[in-house]
């Protein structure tokens, strides 16, 4: 046999052992059991080269970071967390992972989800946001003292900085236009209406502040039709979204015609 065909046939080889001890599931709990242990650089380990590209590997292990001092802080006030409620499902770039983090004393538990695809055969994350539990409106929680946060969206949606669902009739055609959206810039002043977003309980509990920019596109009626983060406190960056899905706008015209815009919307965070 070739050396060539050999080092093809093992490389194939290696390519099915790793899809084959490789599972979304398992990303997601190497991700979780690095945070517990403060391992940032681990859990960095753990993001795609599209998440590198998209946000940076510095934003990325800065975040991570944060994250780990969150769950700290949250386990001497509330005791070692462990994972609950958690629900994996197919989106058309991968998949989509729910849970439940939920401390010994089960308040203030966090709600997470994970957006994956697979990189070489091996399950990595593309992007991290806030979710429900399963059979959890939002706005429900897991005691009565200490909500847990209330992310935007019902389970059955991925969160906000997760891959969409697929786009209804109605966004399909609102999206179809033949003028590409031209730039806005900072949005802000320009709004007829910008709902304020709320203070989420476990950015509350974690001290977390600081100012959240989302991306926007509008449509040509004025309507937010697409929202992310694009920098900000992970804890606060779902109800950003959320609050920017709401806005509305002025209709933008171009030589006669309505188009889209494409800009950004601030939002400062801090306790009252």
């Amino acid at each position: 046999m070739k050396p060539r065909t050999t080092f093809v046939m093992a490389l194939a080889f290696l390519l099915a052992a790793c899809s084959l001890f490789s599972s979304p599931t398992s990303t997601v709990k190497k991700f979780m059991a690095a945070a517990q242990k403060g391992d940032a650089d681990a859990m960095t380990k753990l993001f795609s080269k599209k998440a590198v590209q998209r946000l940076g590997l510095e934003r990325i292990r800065s975040n991570n970071q944060i994250f780990c001092e969150t769950l700290k802080r949250g386990a001497a006030a509330h005791g070692e967390y462990r994972i609950e409620n958690l629900q994996e499902k197919s989106t058309p770039d991968g998949k989509w992972i729910s849970l439940v983090y939920m401390p010994r004393d089960e308040a203030g538990a966090l709600n997470l989800a994970f957006a994956l695809s697979k990189e070489m055969g091996v399950w990595k994350i593309d992007d991290i946001g806030a979710g429900n539990g399963p059979g959890k409106g939002a706005g429900s929680s897991t005691d009565s003292s200490s909500p847990t946060p209330a992310p935007p969206n019902p389970i059955d949606e991925p969160p906000p900085l997760a891959p969409s669902p697929p786009a209804s009739i109605n966004e399909k055609s609102s999206q179809s236009g033949k003028r590409a959206p031209i730039s806005g810039g900072v949005l802000n002043s320009k709004a007829i209406s910008l709902p304020s977003p709320p203070y989420p309980p476990a950015a509350r509990a974690a001290k977390a502040t600081g100012t959240v920019v989302v991306q926007v596109t509008v449509d040509e009626s004025g309507n937010v039709i697409s929202a992310h983060a694009v920098s900000g406190h992970p804890l606060l960056q779902a109800a950003a979204v959320a609050a920017a899905r709401g806005a509305r706008f002025p209709p933008v015209k171009l030589s006669g015609e309505p188009v889209k815009v494409n800009g950004t919307i601030t939002y400062n965070f801090a306790p009252q």
